[in-house]
């Protein structure tokens, strides 16, 4: 009768012990599933930022090792300039400064952008930055945001600006506030779309 009550014990788990563990199981695949979604739109906001890193690094050298003017900016159709950064952005030389490649010559191509990221350039309207062949900026500065959606509706937020050496700087959003205060009392947001 003894064997009887062990074989009858050890062939499965009572209906309440399947209930708690599922119960369990759900629980923690919740909490994952909101730290994984995190994880990855904050991973996905770095890589912007460090896309962005890169292309202005490359386009600088470019700029030194060629010694001719180098633009950054997203193209048209027509290769033209223009001021849409969650397209494609090129690296051109632009020997005779106007905002298209030289001959169709393009050094390459970035997209910077994924799923939920959007790139806002602060250029007031002129939508590219130049390098000079020395590798400092060429005429005004000018900024970008990158803002990055998480599946919480948070926000990730980056503001990168291009100094008068050639060089980017970072200011990040670490409040998760959605605004960024800038060193002279401007603060920006990410624009609403």
């Amino acid at each position: 009768m003894l064997t009887m009550q062990l074989l009858m014990k050890a062939r499965g788990f009572t209906l309440v012990e399947l209930v708690l563990t599922l119960a369990l199981l759900a629980f923690l695949a919740g909490i994952a599933s909101t730290s994984w979604t995190r994880l990855i739109s904050e991973t996905r906001h770095t890589d912007i930022v460090n896309g962005t890193y890169r292309m202005f690094a490359l386009a600088r050298s470019y700029a030194v090792h060629q010694k001719t003017l180098t633009t950054i900016c997203p193209l048209s159709a027509a290769l033209r300039c223009i001021d849409d950064w969650n397209r494609p952005v090129s690296v051109f030389p632009d020997r005779n400064n106007d905002k298209r490649p030289d001959n169709g010559r393009i050094h390459r191509v970035f997209n910077l952008t994924k799923s939920n990221s959007r790139l806002y350039s602060r250029t007031a309207g002129r939508g590219y930055f130049q390098l000079a062949p020395n590798g400092m900026s060429h005429g005004t500065m000018g900024s970008l945001v990158a803002c990055s959606q998480s599946g919480d509706q948070s926000a990730a937020m980056s503001y990168l600006a291009l100094n008068i050496g050639g060089r980017l700087r970072t200011l990040r959003d670490k409040d998760g506030d959605g605004a960024i205060r800038l060193p002279w009392g401007t603060t920006i947001t990410c624009p609403s779309t």
